[in-house]
């Protein structure tokens, strides 16, 4: 099976640049973002490597970023976990829900 790739663009002076990128198998993940999810990975993604050349930041933080990335990707393959967020935002923003802090209480923490 052939490696996955990736088509990334930029408008540099009113010119469009695409490329097709081959990559890892360890990114396969990328396919399951939605576009809007892509172009802000990228941007994160690009602002992170430039702090971590800075050394603003450092690998580990890099690694943190793509995981928390991928479990997104993941997530979009299950509609009924998504469906569940939904369903809890909508939940809190009609008023519904506990507070934290009542939870810790009855659980003793």
């Amino acid at each position: 099976m052939k490696n996955p790739k990736l088509v990334v663009g930029h408008l540099l002076d009113d010119q469009l640049l695409v490329k097709s990128i081959a990559t890892s198998k360890s990114f396969d993940w990328l396919k399951w973002l939605e576009t809007e999810e892509l172009v802000e990975f990228f941007a994160k993604l690009l602002t992170l490597i430039t702090q971590i050349s800075k050394k603003e930041k450092d690998a580990a933080e890099l690694s943190t970023f793509l995981a928390e990335w991928r479990e997104t990707a993941l997530l979009n393959l299950e509609p009924e976990v998504i469906e569940d967020i939904a369903e809890a935002e909508r939940e809190l923003d009609a008023g519904g829900g506990k507070a934290w802090t009542l939870i810790k209480e009855e659980i003793g923490l």
